[in-house]
Protein backbone atom coordinates (compact mmCIF):
# COMPACT_ATOMS: atom_id res chain seq x y z
CA UNK A 1 0.00 0.00 0.00
CA UNK A 2 1.27 3.60 -1.02
CA UNK A 3 1.61 5.88 1.85
CA UNK A 4 -0.65 8.93 2.48
CA UNK A 5 0.60 11.86 1.63
CA UNK A 6 3.42 11.29 0.36
CA UNK A 7 4.43 11.45 -3.36
CA UNK A 8 5.59 8.28 -4.93
CA UNK A 9 7.37 7.50 -8.53
CA UNK A 10 6.14 4.97 -11.28
CA UNK A 11 9.51 2.65 -10.89
CA UNK A 12 9.18 0.82 -14.37
CA UNK A 13 8.24 3.96 -16.53
CA UNK A 14 11.91 4.30 -17.71
CA UNK A 15 11.93 0.53 -18.50
CA UNK A 16 8.36 0.43 -20.36
CA UNK A 17 9.76 3.98 -22.22
CA UNK A 18 13.34 2.67 -22.83
CA UNK A 19 11.40 -0.65 -24.32
CA UNK A 20 9.59 0.85 -26.87
CA UNK A 21 12.48 2.67 -27.81
CA UNK A 22 14.66 -0.36 -28.23
CA UNK A 23 11.89 -2.13 -30.31
CA UNK A 24 11.29 0.88 -32.47
CA UNK A 25 15.35 1.18 -33.01
CA UNK A 26 15.29 -2.48 -33.94
CA UNK A 27 12.26 -1.92 -36.73
CA UNK A 28 14.55 0.64 -38.09
CA UNK A 29 17.31 -1.38 -38.45
CA UNK A 30 15.68 -3.92 -39.65
CA UNK A 31 13.98 -1.65 -42.64
CA UNK A 32 17.50 -0.80 -42.97
CA UNK A 33 19.30 -3.99 -43.75
CA UNK A 34 16.33 -4.88 -45.68
CA UNK A 35 16.81 -2.34 -48.04
CA UNK A 36 20.29 -2.95 -48.29
CA UNK A 37 20.20 -6.69 -48.85
CA UNK A 38 17.76 -5.89 -51.38
CA UNK A 39 20.03 -3.27 -52.97
CA UNK A 40 17.36 -0.94 -53.04
CA UNK A 41 19.49 1.74 -50.65
CA UNK A 42 22.53 1.96 -53.11
CA UNK A 43 20.20 2.58 -55.87
CA UNK A 44 18.78 5.94 -53.91
CA UNK A 45 19.96 9.08 -53.98
CA UNK A 46 23.01 9.45 -51.38
CA UNK A 47 21.26 12.02 -49.72
CA UNK A 48 18.27 9.93 -48.84
CA UNK A 49 20.13 7.56 -46.45
CA UNK A 50 22.26 10.46 -44.88
CA UNK A 51 19.07 12.54 -44.14
CA UNK A 52 17.26 9.38 -43.20
CA UNK A 53 19.98 8.65 -40.34
CA UNK A 54 20.55 11.95 -39.61
CA UNK A 55 16.87 12.44 -38.51
CA UNK A 56 16.69 9.15 -36.57
CA UNK A 57 19.64 9.86 -35.17
CA UNK A 58 17.85 13.15 -33.51
CA UNK A 59 14.62 11.25 -32.99
CA UNK A 60 16.34 8.53 -30.71
CA UNK A 61 18.86 10.97 -29.10
CA UNK A 62 16.33 13.30 -28.14
CA UNK A 63 14.14 10.12 -26.85
CA UNK A 64 17.04 8.51 -25.00
CA UNK A 65 17.42 12.40 -23.05
CA UNK A 66 13.64 12.79 -22.92
CA UNK A 67 12.73 9.65 -20.89
CA UNK A 68 14.71 10.14 -18.30
CA UNK A 69 13.95 13.38 -17.62
CA UNK A 70 9.71 12.66 -18.02
CA UNK A 71 10.62 10.38 -15.07
CA UNK A 72 12.29 13.06 -12.81
CA UNK A 73 9.07 14.78 -12.85
CA UNK A 74 6.83 11.87 -12.47
CA UNK A 75 4.82 11.37 -9.14
CA UNK A 76 1.63 10.43 -8.06
CA UNK A 77 0.17 11.01 -4.51
CA UNK A 78 -2.81 9.86 -2.48
CA UNK A 79 -4.18 12.57 -0.18
CA UNK A 80 -7.36 12.42 2.15
CA UNK A 81 -9.46 13.39 -0.42
CA UNK A 82 -8.09 13.26 -4.08
CA UNK A 83 -5.90 11.14 -6.47
CA UNK A 84 -2.75 14.05 -7.53
CA UNK A 85 -0.46 13.33 -10.56
CA UNK A 86 2.35 15.69 -11.71
CA UNK A 87 4.58 15.79 -14.63
CA UNK A 88 6.18 17.59 -17.05
CA UNK A 89 9.88 18.51 -18.48
CA UNK A 90 8.99 21.88 -20.39
CA UNK A 91 6.20 22.76 -18.91
CA UNK A 92 4.68 21.21 -15.74
CA UNK A 93 0.94 20.09 -15.35
CA UNK A 94 -0.99 18.69 -12.02
CA UNK A 95 -3.92 16.48 -12.17
CA UNK A 96 -6.27 15.74 -9.43
CA UNK A 97 -9.37 13.76 -9.13
CA UNK A 98 -11.26 13.99 -5.89
CA UNK A 99 -12.59 10.05 -4.66
CA UNK A 100 -16.13 11.31 -4.78
CA UNK A 101 -15.75 12.02 -8.12
CA UNK A 102 -15.06 8.85 -9.19
CA UNK A 103 -17.00 5.64 -10.52
CA UNK A 104 -14.86 3.08 -11.78
CA UNK A 105 -11.25 2.22 -11.21
CA UNK A 106 -9.90 -0.77 -13.85
CA UNK A 107 -6.33 -2.23 -14.58
CA UNK A 108 -4.60 -3.18 -17.39
CA UNK A 109 -1.48 -4.82 -18.77
CA UNK A 110 -0.27 -5.15 -22.36
CA UNK A 111 2.99 -7.61 -23.28
CA UNK A 112 5.61 -4.71 -22.90
CA UNK A 113 4.17 -4.10 -19.27
CA UNK A 114 3.82 -7.51 -18.51
CA UNK A 115 7.95 -8.02 -19.98
CA UNK A 116 8.76 -5.02 -17.57
CA UNK A 117 6.76 -6.55 -14.87
CA UNK A 118 4.57 -2.79 -14.27
CA UNK A 119 0.49 -2.27 -15.28
CA UNK A 120 -1.23 0.78 -15.16
CA UNK A 121 -4.64 1.65 -13.29
CA UNK A 122 -6.78 3.83 -15.04
CA UNK A 123 -9.38 6.49 -12.80
CA UNK A 124 -12.81 7.19 -14.48
CA UNK A 125 -15.22 9.90 -13.23
CA UNK A 126 -18.53 10.96 -13.94
CA UNK A 127 -18.92 14.69 -14.93
CA UNK A 128 -15.65 15.85 -14.22
CA UNK A 129 -12.95 16.74 -16.38
CA UNK A 130 -15.07 16.98 -19.74
CA UNK A 131 -13.59 13.35 -21.46
CA UNK A 132 -15.21 9.91 -22.20
CA UNK A 133 -12.05 8.14 -21.18
CA UNK A 134 -9.86 7.80 -18.01
CA UNK A 135 -9.47 11.08 -15.98
CA UNK A 136 -6.10 9.76 -14.68
CA UNK A 137 -4.09 7.02 -15.55
CA UNK A 138 -1.04 5.80 -13.47
CA UNK A 139 1.18 3.66 -15.40
CA UNK A 140 4.64 2.29 -15.06
CA UNK A 141 3.79 0.70 -11.42
CA UNK A 142 4.60 -2.87 -10.23
CA UNK A 143 1.98 -3.25 -7.74
CA UNK A 144 -1.20 -1.59 -10.10
CA UNK A 145 -3.67 -3.98 -8.17
CA UNK A 146 -2.86 -3.06 -4.76
CA UNK A 147 -3.41 0.63 -5.97
CA UNK A 148 -6.51 0.19 -7.71
CA UNK A 149 -7.85 -2.04 -3.89
CA UNK A 150 -6.41 1.39 -2.72
CA UNK A 151 -8.16 4.05 -4.75
CA UNK A 152 -11.51 1.80 -4.11
CA UNK A 153 -11.49 1.78 -0.92
CA UNK A 154 -10.93 5.38 0.19
CA UNK A 155 -13.59 6.08 -2.71
CA UNK A 156 -15.97 3.40 -0.72
CA UNK A 157 -15.71 5.61 1.99
CA UNK A 158 -16.81 8.55 0.97
CA UNK A 159 -20.81 9.37 -0.89
CA UNK A 160 -20.49 10.22 -4.80
CA UNK A 161 -20.55 13.36 -5.72
CA UNK A 162 -24.03 14.38 -8.00
CA UNK A 163 -22.95 15.19 -10.94
CA UNK A 164 -24.81 18.47 -12.88
CA UNK A 165 -27.46 16.82 -14.30
CA UNK A 166 -28.13 15.27 -11.38
CA UNK A 167 -27.94 18.72 -9.11
CA UNK A 168 -30.39 20.03 -12.02
CA UNK A 169 -32.78 17.50 -11.07
CA UNK A 170 -32.88 18.09 -8.19
CA UNK A 171 -33.14 21.98 -8.45
CA UNK A 172 -36.57 21.82 -10.91
CA UNK A 173 -37.76 19.23 -8.07
CA UNK A 174 -37.30 21.92 -5.31
CA UNK A 175 -38.87 24.55 -7.69
CA UNK A 176 -41.94 22.23 -8.33
CA UNK A 177 -42.47 21.55 -4.72
CA UNK A 178 -42.34 25.31 -3.72
CA UNK A 179 -44.96 25.63 -6.72
CA UNK A 180 -47.09 22.97 -5.04
CA UNK A 181 -46.90 24.58 -1.83
CA UNK A 182 -47.71 28.11 -2.94
CA UNK A 183 -50.74 26.78 -4.77
CA UNK A 184 -52.54 24.93 -0.92
CA UNK A 185 -51.43 28.74 0.47
CA UNK A 186 -53.34 30.28 -2.06
CA UNK A 187 -56.34 27.55 -1.77
CA UNK A 188 -56.49 28.01 2.21
CA UNK A 189 -57.09 32.12 1.68
CA UNK A 190 -59.55 31.77 -0.70
CA UNK A 191 -61.28 29.62 2.21
CA UNK A 192 -61.04 32.05 4.62
CA UNK A 193 -61.79 34.54 2.62
CA UNK A 194 -65.43 32.86 1.97
CA UNK A 195 -65.85 31.99 5.51
CA UNK A 196 -65.38 35.85 6.50
CA UNK A 197 -67.46 36.79 3.82
CA UNK A 198 -70.51 34.69 4.86
CA UNK A 199 -69.99 35.65 8.83
CA UNK A 200 -70.36 39.67 7.43
CA UNK A 201 -73.27 38.03 5.89
CA UNK A 202 -74.64 36.18 8.15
Amino acid sequence: MRPQNEWFKPEQLRRYYFTFEVIALAIVLAVAGLLAVTGVLFEMNSLVPLVGGAIALVVFGYLTWWIPAFYRTAAYRFTGDEVEYRRGVFFQQKTTVPYNRITNVGISQGPIERFVNAGAVGIHTAGYGGQMGAELTIGGVSDFEDIQEQILDRVRERPAKATEGEDTVETVESRTDEGEESTEMLGELRRIRELLEQGRTA
